[in-house]
């Protein structure tokens, strides 16, 4: 796989965009975790799949992987030009496209087994826009994925129950998600997102950083965003002592008894059945 020069996501409009890296911290095991667990579950050798939002586009060797042809759309240009460089191929398309307006000629609706988006609707500001989007997209058969954080985690963790980035628009509760997601499809299952607890106590938490140290940190995000996720990268795998990867996060129903609130970072959901 090429790997080029890792772009400076001051310059992909500031939003939080994963790079990949060689680095196996839990931020990382976290955005790659999710399409290992797309692959794994929703992609059939032929199918083809649709990100929207995708990034820098690593999710697409997962797909690929699991025998599927990938399209990704995302409204940045050095996102996209970054993701051709690194991850194009014959059966992997990546456009620059305005999630909330009108897709490329080259994306047709309703021609997709599989439509995913991850981290993607905290940052839009009409979420229902986004999921119409995603449903129009999709065969009758087919079935879309949605990833996001958890709203009660940021609540009850960040400093005075902040959003997890400043980049977002809003986050969702479990019954937030599902209701916002019944609005475009008739069958919706909602999963938890739970990492190990010593992966939480790794992450550094700002509850926990001293006020100057809460201000350093706030000025490297403004000026060099791709320094400071580098430096958090390498902070997590310090911490913790170990690396991880996709298979340490778990994927729990609302109602296993495994479920623990203070691990479970993000939500993600299955919908299938659009409304036509």
């Amino acid at each position: 796989m090429k790997q080029e020069a890792r772009p400076d996501l001051a310059t992909a409009d500031g939003h939080d965009r994963h790079v990949p890296s060689d680095s196996r911290d839990i931020l990382s095991a976290g955005h790659n975790g999710v399409y290992k667990w797309a692959a794994d579950h929703l992609v059939r050798p032929g199918a083809r799949f649709l990100d929207l939002g995708c990034g820098t586009g690593y999710g697409s060797a997962f797909v690929t992987a699991a025998g599927g042809s990938y399209d990704g759309a995302d409204g940045s240009p050095a996102a996209v030009e970054y993701a051709r460089a690194a991850y194009g191929r014959e059966d992997v398309r990546f456009f620059v496209a305005d999630l909330m307006g009108p897709p490329p000629p080259e994306l047709p609706p309703r021609s997709y087994d599989v439509v995913f988006s991850s981290e993607v609707v905290e940052h839009v500001t009409d979420p229902f826009a986004m999921v119409g989007t995603m449903a129009a997209f999709i065969r009758d058969d087919g079935v879309c994925f949605v990833g996001t954080p958890n709203r009660l985690w940021s609540r009850d963790h960040m400093p005075a129950g902040s959003l997890l980035a400043r980049s977002h628009v809003m986050e969702f509760t479990p019954p937030a998600l599902e209701a916002l997601l019944r609005g475009a499809f008739d069958d919706v299952t909602l999963l938890f997102r739970m990492l190990p607890a010593e992966a939480i106590a790794s992450i550094g938490l700002p509850t926990n950083r001293p006020p100057l140290v809460r201000a350093a940190v706030a000025f490297a995000r403004e000026v060099a965003p791709d320094r400071l996720q580098r430096y958090r990268e390498g902070i997590g795998r310090r911490r913790s002592g170990r690396e991880w990867g996709p298979e340490d996060i778990e994927w729990l129903a609302p109602d296993d008894p495994r479920l623990d609130p203070d691990r479970c970072v993000g939500l993600a959901a299955t919908c299938r059945r659009p409304r036509r």
